[in-house]
């Protein structure tokens, strides 16, 4: 019977365990106060708070964007891409439209953000970033496909960097898209050549900034910038004798009819001076040529490659393949090389992708390079993309994505707002726990500090400080300067509130029992006092965190923050002084600030909601 009343009293006490957790009872007021605890309390009064929980939520996104983010999606901070630069936000540069069937495409052209394909009935079709008449006149956005254009039996297409051009079954040339060097309208002295009777387009070329054809005499015509032109001057050897170009942005590597190669252009540079003299004195037959912005490649006609030209981008390293070559192309940056077998080997530069094969490809029969897009299709007529898919956020005006500056900008943010945060609050504990608990000669002379550190401009003594120190100094070092300069610069204000609230605290009982139980003067403000003031203190280093991500990112858009290229909210913001960037370039500024506010503004509503939850009087609602 014993045992029984042991085993009853224990299931009975689980039963009221069990009840207590799971089974809500109804509880009177007094009672429910009087089993919670005050964190308890606080953490009711705060979740009640709806705006303190949508801060905290957003706050909390913001953390995880900046810390958690920079580690899925590493940034080189060296990297620029000028020929990127200021494209709008999008993913869809490899967005080939279903309606598109491999089957009926001819040619396939890319530029920097647009691709178009050619299809066999002579009608084109766009996909890439899209189009903007508004931008026409200022930026590098190609248009959509002009009336007369889609109207044309078109039989060949090129795209330069932001231009394009295509040729009817007429032998007539449209242009269309980014004319800043004149690379969208043939010139008098060539329209004047196209009109003769006996001479047609055989070929068709386009560059970031020039544009070229080859005609049926085997002659080179070029127009666009005016260095182009220069560089690109032909001689009368070469006249008559061209079967086909490649070329960079100031060079141009010329295949004639007796299999051998000519460079023109720029002359200082190693595209020009590294040729290799085999392809130049009738040993090798080369029967095609391909070209990046700075190297050149050749194939022969027993499947050989030769390279040269700029060390950069590891463009002069070849992979080691098994097989023959059939065929070559190259992007801005990367070369392709398509093998008998229908596989391929690419190499070159990689930050967009562009060299990165997609998994399980099959045999191709023909593939495409363009600037950073690259396209295959296999002879069952699978279509294959990769490259450079876009810019989420869009790019900024050297090329880089916004999107991943904007995740590491916001680690160094954060990161410096809390630091600046926990200076400043160190800095007015000290100062206004000795004000408030001593008073006398050291309340007045903290105090008095107090009244010298508000009377400096701030603004002024922080960008003297950093200009004047911190160019001499390391990215990393100019970092820590911005954190101890909003440290030292903005402990005031929360120092003068804790002395206020130590002169009310230390006239309290508990003060005197603990002088009285001989408990030593420092032992009683810190673990005493400090406890009493440490909800004022939480408080205020939410809503002083807010002011820090605010004033780092002023000081950055003024430009003594934060220096380039280390990225952070603030000057990311700094081209936004330019009208032209406000008025046509929305994405660089307005994404950026808008990151900026509402982390300032989600760090803000989590203080105010703090403040209520902390106030006693929230417990009577």
């Amino acid at each position: 019977m014993e045992k029984k009343n042991v085993f009853g009293r224990i299931a009975s006490s689980f039963g009221r365990m069990f009840k207590r957790l799971f089974v809500a009872e109804k509880l009177s007021v007094l009672e429910e106060e009087a089993i919670q605890t005050p964190l308890k309390t606080i953490i009711k009064n705060f979740t009640r708070n709806r705006l303190g929980m949508i801060g905290l939520a957003f706050f909390i996104a913001f953390l995880l964007f900046a810390f958690v983010g920079s580690q899925l999606y590493p940034i080189n901070l060296t990297y620029i891409e000028l020929t990127n630069g200021d494209l709008p936000p999008g993913r869809g540069y490899l967005n080939v439209p279903a309606s598109l069937k491999p089957q009926d495409i001819k040619k396939i052209v890319s530029g920097v953000s647009f691709s178009y394909a050619l299809k066999n009935d002579g009608t084109l079709v766009r996909w890439g970033s899209e189009p903007n008449q508004k931008l026409a006149n200022v930026s590098d956005y190609v248009l959509e496909i002009p009336e007369e254009v889609a109207k044309a039996n078109i039989v060949d297409i090129v795209a330069g960097g932001k231009h394009m051009l295509a040729l009817d079954d007429q032998g007539h040339l449209y242009g269309w898209g980014y004319y800043g060097h004149g690379q969208t309208t043939a010139p008098d002295n060539v329209q004047a050549e196209l009109e003769k009777e006996d001479v047609k387009v055989d070929q068709m070329y386009a560059s970031t900034m020039w544009s070229a054809l080859v005609t049926s005499d085997k002659s080179l015509h070029i127009w666009g910038s005016s260095q182009a032109t220069l560089n690109f001057k032909l001689t009368r050897q070469i006249r008559g004798h061209v079967e086909k170009v490649a070329a960079g942005d100031n060079n141009m590597i010329i295949l004639l009819d007796d299999g051998t190669v000519r460079v023109i252009g720029e002359k200082s540079s190693e595209f020009f001076t590294n040729v290799p003299e085999q392809l130049t004195d009738g040993s090798i037959k080369a029967v095609d040529v391909a070209a990046t912005n700075r190297n050149a490649l050749v194939l022969d006609d027993a499947g050989n490659i030769y390279t040269w030209g700029s060390n950069q981008d590891r463009l002069t390293r070849v992979p080691a393949f098994e097989g023959k070559v059939a065929a070559i192309t190259a992007g801005y940056k990367h070369f392709v090389a398509l093998l008998e077998d229908g596989s391929v080997v690419t190499w070159g530069a990689n930050e967009l992708k562009q060299t990165q094969l997609p998994e399980n490809m099959g045999a191709l029969d023909r593939v495409y390079a363009g600037y950073f897009q690259n396209y295959g299709i296999t002879k069952d007529g699978t279509l294959y993309a990769w490259g450079n898919r876009g810019y989420a956020f869009g790019s900024d005006e050297f090329g880089r994505d916004v999107l991943g500056r904007l995740i590491h900008g916001g680690r160094i943010s954060l990161t410096v707002g809390a630091i600046a945060t926990i200076i400043s609050v160190i800095i007015a504990i000290i100062v206004g726990l000795s004000a408030g608990y001593f008073g006398g000669w050291v309340d007045h002379t903290l105090m008095r500090l107090a009244d010298i550190f508000s009377a400096i401009p701030f603004y002024p003594i922080a960008v003297t400080l950093s200009y004047a120190i911190g160019n001499r100094m390391t990215q990393q070092a100019r970092l820590y300067l911005i954190m101890v300069i909003l440290g030292v610069l903005g402990w005031m204000g929360l120092a003068r509130l804790i002395r206020a609230q130590l002169l009310v605290e230390r006239e309290k009982d508990f003060v005197l029992a603990a002088k009285a139980l001989g408990i030593r003067q420092n032992k009683i403000m810190w673990r005493h006092i400090l406890p009493n003031v440490f909800n004022l203190i939480i408080v205020n280093i939410t809503l002083g965190y807010a002011s820090s991500i605010l004033t780092e990112a002023g000081l950055s858009f003024l430009g003594f923050g934060v220096a380039q290229p280390t990225p952070s909210w603030g000057n990311m913001l700094t081209t936004a002084q330019q009208s032209v960037v406000i008025q046509y370039y929305w994405w660089r500024w307005f994404i950026p600030g808008l990151f900026v506010v509402l982390a300032a503004l989600s760090a803000n509503l989590v203080g105010d909601a703090l403040r209520e939850a902390i106030d006693p009087r929230e417990n009577e609602r």
